[in-house]
């Protein structure tokens, strides 16, 4: 599902070159669950942006879902993004003006497809929502904000979900609530995900574990200990 190689990214600050992510490789399968797990600043933020297609890396190779970003323009890339990936963000970005109902159904009326309001009721229903189908982001709390988010994600039946900080401004026990939704719906419908977290209770429910810092990608080991630096990928 994703195929990651030699990935380099920097920016210039300042006048200096800042090198934030240095040749990283990663393999996702399909349907596997991935946690991305580092030090704030550390580009975690930028490696999903770069799987996205919403960054461009400055060298190496980005493949999703077979295909190679080399050569895509930006129109091409946000058509792969609404047909193949569900994005879950921190902050919700809900549209405000909009219902849960109508945030929901967007990304299948922008994508042409049919029945939208339908479809997005039904997975309302299922995070829980069904009596919320007609309230604006402000009329809900912080969780069913990100589980009108999440629905919204899944709508499309994506094949990638990217899930950045996904409990970032939840209460833990709300967080533990949306988590455990998250990978019930990942699991379920067989959505490959790369979860960026800084708590490590969620790192460990994922199917492999990876930490980034200093800009290069470690594996962890399941307990939490890293590999031997000859595992580094």
């Amino acid at each position: 599902m994703i195929a990651l190689s030699s990935l380099v990214y920097g920016v210039t600050h300042a006048g200096r070159r800042l090198e934030i992510l240095r040749g990283v490789d990663l393999a996702v399968a399909a349907g596997e669950i991935v946690a991305l797990t580092g030090p704030s600043g550390s580009g975690k933020s930028t490696l999903l942006s770069l799987i996205a297609g919403v960054e461009v890396p400055t060298a190496g190779r980005i493949r999703v879902a077979g295909v190679d970003y080399a050569g895509l323009s930006q129109d091409e890339l946000a058509r792969l993004r609404g047909r193949r990936m569900g994005i879950v963000f921190q902050d919700f970005h809900l549209i405000t003006t909009l219902t849960a109902l109508e945030n929901v159904a967007l990304p299948l009326d922008l994508a042409g497809l049919p029945d939208a309001l339908e479809q997005a009721r039904r997975l309302l229903d299922q995070v829980g929502l069904g009596d919320r189908l007609h309230h604006r982001p402000l009329e809900l709390s912080g969780g069913e904000q990100q589980r009108v988010a999440i629905a919204r994600a899944f709508v499309a039946r994506p094949a990638l979900i990217l899930a950045d900080e996904p409990t970032g401004n939840l209460d833990p026990e709300t967080g533990h609530r949306i988590m455990d939704l998250l990978f019930r719906l990942a699991r379920s419908w067989q959505a490959a995900m790369v979860l960026v977290t800084h708590q490590p209770e969620l790192a460990a429910r994922a199917d492999h574990h990876y930490r980034l810092d200093g800009g290069t990608l470690q594996k962890m080991a399941p307990q939490g200990n890293p590999f031997c630096a000859g595992d580094r990928v």
